[in-house]
């Protein structure tokens, strides 16, 4: 979470774990022949992990990002941030090169896009840490 203000982190997660799952329910795509089709008809496999991210947003802005997710080492912020960052990149690929030929995305998908990157950017920690430790100030005396 933001060191700023992480209510704002937890905010965005939720509401972009939220917004996934009822994109899911949209309209994605419109084509000659297909028809309109919704979130859990695009592609079988990633429906379901679509769901999953987008429950993990809402857990992590329930709880804080503060309990461990199936490792003690992985908090559920990691996780959320991964599968948000995920489904972003799931989505993007989908609306880019893999939908079918002669259909045309709708606002559903776009909405799951945007919905990813909230999960991503909310449940992010972006204090920049390093390896090594940073080297001692030579200008200043002692």
């Amino acid at each position: 979470m933001s060191t700023i203000n992480p209510g704002i982190g937890r905010l965005l997660s939720g509401a972009g774990g939220v917004l996934l799952i009822v994109s899911l329910f949209l309209p994605w795509s419109d084509g000659p022949g297909a028809g309109s089709v919704t979130g859990w008809g695009v592609s079988a496999p990633s429906d379901v992990m679509l769901a999953i991210a987008g429950s993990c947003g809402i857990a992590a802005a329930i709880t804080g990002g503060r309990f461990g997710f199936f490792r003690p080492d992985v908090s559920m912020n990691g996780a959320a941030d991964l599968l948000g960052v995920l489904a972003a990149v799931l989505i993007g690929w989908l609306i880019a090169f893999d939908l079918p030929s002669g259909a045309s995305a709708q606002a559903g998908a776009y909405l799951g896009l945007s919905a990813g990157i909230a999960i991503a950017s909310g449940a992010g920690d972006f204090r920049v840490t390093s390896l090594f430790p940073r080297m001692p100030d030579r200008s200043r005396p002692r």
